[in-house]
Parts: structure tokens; sequence; C-alpha cells
């Protein structure tokens, strides 16, 4: 069970499901449920962040709303069929934190150590691109880097939150590229200056397509984690080489800030980063939570 936004023809963006290798629309599902039950007071299903914030994003309530459907009528009517456009799974987050040098390897690979505790910044939500977007190189910035991350998606607000808790709070997980100007980044590393600007370029954070139910896996820390530009790989490892895991992660997060439903955070990306050219074909891949993939061109 996977759930993606996808716009098809000139409708507006809706929330569609995958069962069993199939794709349905989920927004769909949703509205033969409210006439089943009789509520007709519930909201409209457009957005994943909906059924975040109304606490139906786990596995057991959309498999009931589901069930309750079939129950009645055949979902075979309903069933998506190419083409359509993705969009992102969580299209306005309030805030993406992301990690840095968060597995050996890659701290290594630029010369770092592993920093004693998380290093995180954020990218602007405007960045956000979805799976089959275009990744656009900015002008004059030199060199830019791909990064993929395991990134999951928070289900219930919290601060203060323990170790001991933090998995309550994730709704769940989805594949992100955190592109990166790098030579700007090492520019205004050097000169001590914040290096958001590096981060957050339009298209700068691809996401998606799905977000899966943080039910449907069973240890987030043990998930192959590739990318490969054209065909050849880059990055090969397993979410296990994390340094800093997600509960240490969430709860450090938390000490600095509340974190709302909604909010993404990347968890860092293993070595093997490298540059993006125009025409590039970047295709990132974590296992059970789906493929990633954008072309590359110059924003000129």
């Amino acid at each position: 069970m996977r759930l993606f936004s996808f716009i098809k023809g000139q409708q507006m963006a809706r929330i569609g499901i995958e069962l069993d290798g199939k794709k349905y629309d989920f927004t769909r599902i949703w509205d033969y449920f409210k006439d089943i039950r009789g509520q007709h007071r519930l909201p409209e299903m457009y957005f994943l962040q909906v059924l975040l914030e109304m606490g139906m994003f786990n596995k057991k309530t959309i498999k009931e709303i589901i069930t309750t459907v079939t129950n009645f009528r055949s979902l075979d009517d309903i069933k998506l069929s190419e083409p359509i456009r993705y969009d992102v799974p969580i299209a306005r987050p309030q805030k993406i934190i992301c990690l840095g040098r968060n597995y050996i390897k890659h701290a290594e690979e630029f010369q770092k150590q592993v920093p004693p505790e998380p290093i995180i910044f954020s990218k602007i939500p405007s960045s956000l691109l979805p799976h089959l977007g275009t990744i656009l190189l900015p002008r004059a910035v030199g060199r830019v880097d791909h990064e993929i991350e395991l990134a999951l998606v928070i289900g219930k607000s919290g601060k203060y939150i323990s170790a001991k808790n933090a998995f309550d709070h994730i709704a769940g997980y989805t594949v992100l590229n955190d592109v990166t100007a790098r030579a700007l980044q090492i520019e205004d590393i050097e000169e001590k200056k914040p290096w958001m600007r590096s981060k957050s370029f339009d298209t700068f954070c691809p996401m998606g397509p799905f977000l899966t139910p943080a039910e449907e896996i069973e240890d987030p820390h043990k998930l192959r984690i590739s990318l490969k530009v054209n065909d050849e790989i880059k990055q090969d490892a397993s979410t296990s080489e994390i340094v800093y895991k997600l509960p240490e992660i969430i709860q450090f997060i938390s000490r600095h800030m509340t974190l709302q439903v909604g909010d993404v955070i990347a968890t860092g990306t293993p070595a093997g980063v490298s540059e993006l050219k125009p025409g590039d074909l970047v295709t990132g891949e974590i296992e059970k939570l789906g493929v990633l993939q954008n072309q590359v061109a110059a924003d000129y």
C-alpha cells in the first residue's frame, strides 16, 4: 500500500493509491466511503496532508475505508491508467528539515568528521519538485550535486519528543533528492555564512512519488538506498549506515522546534554524490518506497 498525489488532464490534484501493483483514485474511494457511511460533512479529500491532519493516514484506517467501499462496489471503475502527472505527496509542508553528514562515508568523501550531534538545515518548500519533474540548474552557480535520502513525514505534532515515542509521530516514508549547489555551499561555508540558499533553488527538492504508511515498513533502517545518473550507479548503500537513527533525529529536532503534521525530515545522504549536467536522467530508489526520477536541464 502506497499513496501518492496526481493530476490527470485538467483536474485539480487528487490522491491516488497503489494496491497490489495497481493504482486507483483514492479521492473517489473517499467519496464513496462518505456516501456509504452517510458522513457528508467530512471534508473533500484532494490532498494527502488533509488525511494526515485528520489522523487517518495509517494502514488500519485506510484499509477500513477500502474494505467499506469494496463491500458495496468494485474498484475497477476507478482504476487509474497512464498518463497521469504526479504531484509531490506533501505539497505544502510547513518545514523541510535535513541532516548533514549522517553517513560516515559521505562525511569522509568531503574530508569531514561525523558531527558530535546532528547537523540540521532547511530547504524552502518552494524547492519541491514531483516525480518526473525537471531539475533546473541555475545560472552561474557552478557544480550542482544529487543527494538521495530517506525522508519521513510527521503525522502527529509534538515538541520534546522522546526517542522512545518517536515512531508514534511518523506517518510515512518517501524518497527525496537533496539537490545542492555544491560550489555555492562551499563558498558560503568558507565565509561562515548560512548555506540554505545552496539547498533551496527552485526544483532542488524532488520528492515522491509515493508516501508509504509507516506500518508498511518493518524497519526503516534496513532499506537499500541507491541513485544512478543515466545508467551509472553513483550512490548505493543501506539506511542501516545512518549514524543518527530516526528516533534520535526526531528527539533532537523536537528539542529545538515543534514538529507539525506534514513536516518533512530528510535523514542524510550516503557517499557517491556527483555533479549533474543538463540532459542527465537522475533515478533514485529506496527499497519498498519506490523510484523517484527526474530529468536535468539548464535554467538559461
